[in-house]
This record gives C-alpha cells, sequence and structure tokens, in this order.
C-alpha cells in the first residue's frame, strides 16, 4: 500500500494531470496557478526527494499529488491517499461507557484521584445531557473531564454541538441572568439567589454552545480578571448580538471590584465571607456590583472609543517621518503594518532606525530579528547612531580600532537599553506559532510596539492559507487585547514586474488582515517633483515609499521621495512625489 502512495507521489504526469483538470495551464515546468486569478504562470512543478510538488509563488499554494487533490475535492491529504490506495477508512476508537455515574466517578477518582466538583448540564425539562467533572490530582493539578448519556450508557466525552448551557432550566425562568466564566462561580452566586450560567469546554469554547436561551433577557457579563476571562466575554458579546430578540448587554469590570489577577465572581463572594458578612449582606453587596455593569454595544464601543481618544489613550505613535505618519495612522492600539522591500531595498536600516527613534522617545518595544545574531544588528544600530557606517566592516574595525573602541563608549548606554528589548534567534528557525506566543509574551510586559523582520523566514508548519491566517488573526487580538501595534518586515514574491498587494509574499490573509502595507523600493537615483514643508520642488532620491494600503490614513495610493545615505545606514523622508499631470 506504502509503495503505491509513494510511486504516485514521484509521478510528474500525474501531478500535471490534475493541476490541468481544475485549469492550470502548463509550458514546461511552469503553469498558471488553478487556485487564484492568474494571468500569467505564477506557479510550476519541481521534483524534490524523489517526489513532485507544486509550488505558487504568488498565492503560495503548494503540495503534492495528494496536497492538490484533497484541496481540490475539499478533504483532506489522508482521504486522497484512502481513495489512490484503496486503504481502508481507519475505525474511530469507541468512547469509553459506564453503566451508571457511580462507575464513572469511582473510575475519575482512581485515575485523578480527587473529584473536586460535578457539573450537571441539562436540558429545557431538567434531564441530564452532559456532565463536568473537576478532579484535582497531586501530579497533574486541576483538569476538567465531561461525560454525556448516550443510548449506549454514560460515555467520557462531551455531548454532540451544541452544548446546552449551564442552568440551563433555571434559565428559561428568568428575566435576567449573569454570565461568568466556570460552573464554580455559578454554583456560588446560586447559593445568594443570582441565577447565573456558563458555557462548557472552558473559555475557548464559548461557540460551541446554544446560547439562544438568552435571547431578549438583560445579560450581564462578569469576566474573570485576566485577558483570558476578557476575550471569552467578547466572543460572547459576539455571539449575543446575533440572538433575535437581541438580550440587553452589560458588562462588569472585575478591576472595579478590586478583584485582583485571575479573580473572579466566585473570589468576589469568598472575600465577603472571609469578612463574616451576612447572607443578607453578601446579597446586598452582588447586588451593588451588578449595578457597576455598563451597558454594551455597537453605540457604546464608539462612545468609549471617543472617550480613549479625549484621554489620550487612543492615539498613532508617530514615526522618525513626518509623511508616514500623517498618510498613514499605522500605529494605532490595535494594527498590524507589514513593511515590504526587495533584498537590498533599506527595509530592515528602516526597521532599526524606527525602533531606535521608538526607545529614545520612551516607549516600550520588542523587535525579533529572525536572522543573523544580536550582535550584527547591534553593530548596524551602532552605525546608525554614529553616523558612522563603517563600523559594520571588520576590516576597517581592525585598522581603527582605538576609533571604534570609542564609538561604541560614546553610545554603550544606548547600546545596552536597545540590547534589551532586541531579541534573535539565529541558530534556530521559529515557527509562525512560537512568534504569536512571542508576540503575547511582550504584549503582557506592556510593550506598544512589536516587531518582527524577517516573517518569512518563519516556518509555517502546515498549509500557507490555513497557517497565515490562525498566525494573522492571533496576532491581531493581541494586538487590540494590548492596544499595540504590530510591524511585520517582509519580502515580496519572487519575479516582481508591478508593485500591488498581490505581490506581497505570504497567503492572501497578510493583505486581508493588514491594516497598514507600505512598500520601500530600491532605485537609481531620479528626480521629480516633490511636495515637501516648504513648498514643490525638483528633488532627487534613491528610494521610493509606496503606500500601499492604509486603511486608518489619508495616503493609500501615495508615494513618498526617501534618500538612503549609505555613510549612516538611515533613510531621510524628502517628501510626497507628486504625480505627473496627463
Amino acid at each position: 500500500m506504502n509503495m503505491d502512495k509513494d510511486i504516485l507521489r514521484g509521478d510528474r504526469n500525474a501531478l500535471v494531470q490534475a493541476l490541468e483538470q481544475a485549469g492550470a495551464k502548463f509550458k514546461g515546468n511552469y503553469c498558471t496557478c488553478p487556485f487564484h486569478d492568474d494571468h500569467r504562470p505564477s506557479g510550476g512543478v519541481y521534483e524534490k526527494d524523489g517526489v513532485w510538488r507544486f509550488r505558487c509563488q504568488a498565492c503560495e499554494a503548494s503540495g503534492d499529488i495528494y496536497d492538490i487533490r484533497a484541496r481540490l475535492s475539499e478533504t483532506t491529504p489522508g482521504q486522497a491517499i484512502r481513495e489512490a490506495t484503496g486503504m481502508p477508512e481507519k475505525t474511530k476508537t469507541q468512547p469509553q461507557t459506564f453503566g451508571n455515574l457511580l462507575a464513572v466517578r469511582q473510575f475519575l477518582q482512581a485515575k485523578f484521584g480527587r473529584l473536586d466538583g460535578e457539573y450537571i448540564y441539562a436540558s429545557s425539562s431538567g434531564d441530564m445531557l452532559q456532565t463536568v467533572f473537576r478532579c484535582e490530582s497531586a501530579i497533574d493539578g486541576k483538569t476538567y473531564r465531561p461525560i454525556c448519556l448516550t443510548d449506549r450508557g454514560y460515555c467520557l466525552g462531551f455531548a454532540p454541538k451544541p452544548w446546552p448551557l449551564y442552568n440551563l432550566p433555571k434559565l428559561i425562568e428568568v428575566d435576567t441572568v449573569i454570565v461568568v466564566e466556570g460552573e464554580k462561580c455559578c454554583d456560588v452566586l446560586a447559593r445568594y439567589g443570582f441565577v447565573s450560567t456558563t458555557s462548557a469546554g472552558g473559555a475557548k469554547n464559548a461557540k460551541n454552545s446554544d446560547w439562544t436561551p438568552l435571547a431578549g433577557k438583560a445579560v450581564i457579563l462578569w469576566p474573570d480578571c485576566d485577558t483570558e476571562g476578557r476575550r471569552y466575554m467578547i466572543d460572547v458579546e459576539q455571539i449575543l448580538e446575533g440572538l433575535q430578540p437581541a438580550p440587553r448587554v452589560s458588562i462588569l469590570d472585575p478591576v472595579s471590584l478590586d478583584l485582583g489577577d485571575k479573580e473572579d465572581a466566585a473570589d468576589f463572594i469568598r472575600q465577603l465571607e472571609f469578612l463574616h458578612k451576612t447572607d443578607v449582606e453578601i446579597t446586598a453587596a452582588i447586588a451593588d456590583a451588578l449595578k457597576k455593569a455598563r451597558p454594551v454595544g455597537i453605540a457604546t464601543e464608539v462612545q468609549e472609543r471617543f472617550a480613549q481618544i479625549k484621554a489620550g489613550r487612543y492615539c498613532a505613535m508617530d514615526w522618525p517621518w513626518d509623511g508616514v505618519s500623517r498618510l498613514t495612522k499605522a500605529l494605532l492600539p490595535g494594527t498590524v503594518t507589514l513593511l515590504v522591500g526587495n533584498p537590498g531595498a533599506s527595509k530592515s536600516f528602516m526597521a532599526l532606525q524606527a525602533f531606535a527613534y521608538w526607545q529614545e522617545q520612551g516607549l516600550r518595544t520588542s523587535l525579533y530579528e529572525v536572522e543573523e545574531d544580536k550582535v550584527f544588528h547591534l553593530t548596524r544600530i551602532l552605525a546608525q547612531k554614529s553616523g558612522q557606517a563603517d563600523v559594520t566592516d571588520p576590516q576597517w574595525v581592525k585598522e581603527n580600532t582605538e576609533q571604534a573602541e570609542r564609538i561604541v563608549a560614546d553610545n554603550r548606554e544606548f547600546l545596552d537599553s536597545f540590547g534589551r528589548v532586541l531579541y534573535a534567534s539565529p541558530d534556530m528557525q521559529p515557527t509562525l506559532a512560537q512568534l504569536a506566543q512571542w508576540i503575547e509574551q511582550q504584549a503582557k510586559t506592556g510593550c506598544r510596539i512589536i516587531g518582527i523582520d524577517p516573517i518569512t523566514s518563519a516556518e509555517r508548519g502546515g498549509e500557507p492559507w490555513v497557517v497565515d491566517s490562525k498566525f494573522l488573526q492571533t496576532i491581531e487580538r493581541t494586538a487590540t487585547d494590548y492596544r499595540l501595534s504590530i510591524i511585520l518586515i517582509t519580502h515580496p514574491v519572487k519575479a516582481v514586474s508591478f508593485l500591488d498587494l498581490s505581490q506581497v509574499a505570504g497567503s492572501a490573509a497578510y493583505q486581508r488582515f493588514s491594516q497598514t502595507i507600505l512598500w520601500l523600493e530600491s532605485h537609481e537615483e531620479k528626480s521629480s517633483k516633490v511636495k515637501t514643508a516648504v513648498g514643490t520642488t525638483e528633488m532627487a532620491y534613491n528610494r521610493t515609499l509606496h503606500i500601499l494600503k492604509a486603511r486608518n490614513g489619508k495616503g493609500m495610493g501615495l508615494k513618498l521621495a526617501f534618500e538612503f545615505d549609505p555613510d549612516s545606514l538611515t533613510l531621510k523622508e524628502l517628501g510626497l512625489i507628486m504625480r505627473e499631470k496627463k
């Protein structure tokens, strides 16, 4: 069976035939791509390690014969292999089944230790659909195990989706419902007469539950006091917005209740109990806390944004170049910017110059250099700070040791400061998932601007259109949650014939999820009419910054003239390139 599979992978004609059936037109090993509107050949087939593969340089669709067949038939590569080789479908392992709940409890206690909670999810009529057990193990710590009732008995695992909400029978009877994260909080609130609910499966699974019982009700969201808790309530809020009739939604700020990091509604009540408050006093305190909830909705979000702008909490950070700042507004909180350029276009120098400027302005930043080590990049920034590009030349340093050491001494304080926010991984190729995790780690330290140079050197670890989209969505959510800006330095696809969004390396997700796309073009010195702060004049320049996308600014489609100085490795903005009148 495996031999048949490998033989087909090594068959060029089979791969070409599959692509041609999908609409590809071949000329030798080059072809048009059948996975996007391709009028000039941007794809091709090639052989590596005995396997023929396809790759498109524009949309980056790629893979062997089974990957292509799977994509065309909207299935999986594994299914494509089984269809081609006659391999049988893998049989699914049946979940472990028990005759009664007592047997379930005994099994979980034997495997995990103490059972700390048993939370029943029932139908609207009160019939048990699934139960979540909270287990406490001395080795594994806290863990949750769901079981559901089937025609074969009690099975390990969740019931079929969508799952019911917790306390469903009680939700139907009331007009006001509190949404919390976790069944424990619901049970604690219930002791004081408050009806609340949560969804099964943890903070990342709100979408898997049926929220329609909350339609038309007054809903108060009480998040845990951490980023994950706030994200959970954002997900819930978005789900509630789609219900008909629309619920009246408000949200509590846990900080306003003097809750600390990761504390929740149960902790709020536990603190009152610790102070020996009576049940009546605790009930009154909960009611007072709920009064602090503020309405949410589109109008409220706009109102809050205006308040943030007025308070100076929502504003675009400036670049070192006035025109870039004014025309793009790229560095608003919650944004992703792409800085594109061919090798040698000076985009990495541009990034270093910008991050050095922000460092001097007192902004908290982090820059991850995927290629070369930290000393390499610190030497470049030293050249920019000193105006002496020769420090990047080992031969010059050897011949001018005293001058080189003096330059380092004069800039030691800045190098130490910048080195603490500069990260490098010369000996490993990080994956996009690892970089997304790194961005969130830096965000938690309070960074306002985070950069990666170049993002194209990261390992994808999967299908580009899937991995890229997940990466961009993840970092955009991080940027939104922590109110920061992310800059990704990247490359164009090979053989660029014209500058537009389709020529940016990576899948279409990079174009879709980025608010700003800047393309730095290197060229021989040329002259144009350039509008400066003091008027319009003919000026010579050797770099052009194309503003291909500026969702938050007015500069889309405009071009800025720059001069790259090889003596200092810095870029100077000259002004706006005026369009020639036809």
